[in-house]
């Protein structure tokens, strides 16, 4: 923290625990602002809500830098623009590398099964409608929920044809948080449910941290002067930035 200024990072709130944790063992003073989760689907309104938020944040006086909480994210932080202060932003596909800590562990993962969807506790506590409706497909009993025909008939169509393409379930366990015994039990029973592979990794928050705490760019973190955009660099897969 530099002049008495603080951090401000804006993330997705499916990594809220994570990226707190890792500001805590970084020790620093940070505001953090949490976007709803899903925004990857929609690049466009990605953008808007990331870009509302850095001009506010900008226009405060009140911090030293910005950190992003998001990858490429369908392309939905690409030509987001640095204001007064700079951005930083981690070089990540989406939040999975983020997770696990590494673009390397990412690639090594998605090369052994790309067929894999990632649980995290931060996504079940984020996503309490999509755990119903995967309890219901897999038959798990979720006292005082009830659905209309018509909703239980789109939710297993849904779920059809999600599973169609994915062969493996990951859980990405916090080695510091005891309520992951619950999210494990039921991505357990997820990956069963739908005759998956199951797979446990000890998630690691040190790329979170390497962005927390960066002063320049490097290969896993981009740093976006005042006055720059993103850009995203199809031949090299990753993001850039240029001056406005």
């Amino acid at each position: 923290m530099k002049n008495g200024k603080k951090v401000y990072v804006i993330a997705c709130k499916v990594l809220r625990p994570d990226i707190q944790d890792a500001a805590k063992k970084a020790g620093l003073d940070v505001d953090f602002e949490f976007l709803p989760f899903g925004l990857h689907n929609t690049p466009a309104e990605l953008t808007r809500e990331v870009q509302k938020q850095i001009d506010a944040a900008s226009a405060s006086g009140k911090y030293e830098k910005i950190i992003l909480g998001y990858g490429i994210c369908g392309k939905g932080t690409v030509n987001i623009q640095s204001r007064q202060i700079p951005l930083v932003i981690p070089q990540a596909h989406d939040c999975i590398t983020l997770f696990l800590g590494s673009a390397a562990e990412y690639k090594e993962q998605f090369g052994k099964c790309p067929g894999t969807y990632y649980f995290t506790k931060g996504w079940f506590d984020e996503n309490p409608n999509y755990e119903v409706s995967l309890r219901i497909g897999l038959n798990i009993e979720t006292p005082g929920k009830t659905y209309t025909p018509d909703e239980l008939q789109i939710m297993e169509e849904f779920l059809a044809g999600w599973q169609k393409n994915y062969s493996r379930a990951v859980f990405v366990r916090s080695s510091e948080n005891d309520e992951d015994e619950c999210y494990r039990k039921i991505t357990k029973d997820i990956a069963q449910g739908y005759g998956w592979k199951y797979e446990e990794f000890i998630g690691s928050t040190e790329l979170m941290e390497k962005v927390l705490t960066a002063e320049k760019s490097s290969d896993e973190v981009l740093m976006v002067p005042s006055g720059h955009k993103l850009t995203f660099n199809e031949v090299a897969s990753k993001l850039e930035t240029i001056k406005e």
